[in-house]
């Protein structure tokens, strides 16, 4: 995919503050705390789910292993029986451990922003009809409060670039800079006035973004010219 800043008539839109009225502010507050309550209970499913259920299973599995050892002398079959038993129980453990990671909003707390956003990249390319990748600093470190922030920007950026974007590229970028670290969520579909989207109902995604952004102190700007492509872009300075 061509870099969009080398691209000619691009506007660059920084994110700023817009003159709304009252209630759209206060329906902007209420919007991002139901957001942030949804990720919270997420996350408490995603634990329950990993640390509870899972365990019990894999538990439930270790007992069956003691019930053959108890008579597979006199039940030479219940080894066959119980092994497949054990491997349904280990398909099962897999997927609820990999629903908790998919509903955890925090994954990059726990195991890093590369792996988290390599579980993210994963989980979008089987329905995404396009092309996705991660281009990923390994030289890169961030607090876990930056980390947390880009993983859900990224998210919400991809989510919005595969519903509305009409794209066929997407790249997710983590890179060094000169003043600290970068996150760029490229894509070449059709665009969008940043200013309008917004606005409108389409635009929580966009204001969950803004809102991580500002609470982990990232400077984030969109670039676009409303035809073809755009560019979801947040900056740390160390």
């Amino acid at each position: 995919m061509s870099d969009p800043l080398k691209r000619p008539g691009i506007v660059r839109q920084l994110a700023r503050p817009h003159r709304l009225s009252d209630v759209d502010r206060r329906m902007r507050v209420l919007a991002v705390g139901a957001v942030e309550r949804q990720q919270i209970d997420r996350g408490r499913l995603a634990r329950k789910l990993h640390d509870e259920v899972a365990q019990i299973l894999s538990g439930a599995g270790l007992q069956l292993e003691i019930l053959r050892m108890d008579f597979e002398e006199q039940i030479p079959e219940i080894r066959t029986r119980t092994n497949e038993i054990q491997n349904l129980l280990d398909q099962v453990v897999r997927h609820i451990r990999d629903l908790s990671y998919e509903l955890n909003p925090d994954i990059a707390e726990r195991v890093g922003l590369q792996a988290a956003l390599d579980l993210l990249v994963g989980r979008i390319r089987k329905p995404f009809q396009g092309n996705i990748r991660l281009i990923y600093d390994t030289s890169v470190r961030l607090p876990v409060a930056v980390a947390v922030a880009m993983e859900r920007i990224a998210d919400e950026a991809v989510a919005n670039a595969v519903r509305h974007a009409r794209c066929t590229e997407i790249e997710v970028i983590v890179k060094s800079t000169r003043q600290g670290v970068a996150l760029e969520v490229r894509d070449d579909g059709c665009g969008f006035d940043y200013a309008l989207a917004s606005r409108s109902a389409r635009g929580l995604g966009l204001l969950v973004i803004e809102h991580c952004a500002s609470r982990a102190g990232l400077q984030i700007s969109i670039i676009g010219d409303g035809k073809k492509g755009a560019t979801v872009k947040v900056a740390w300075e160390t």
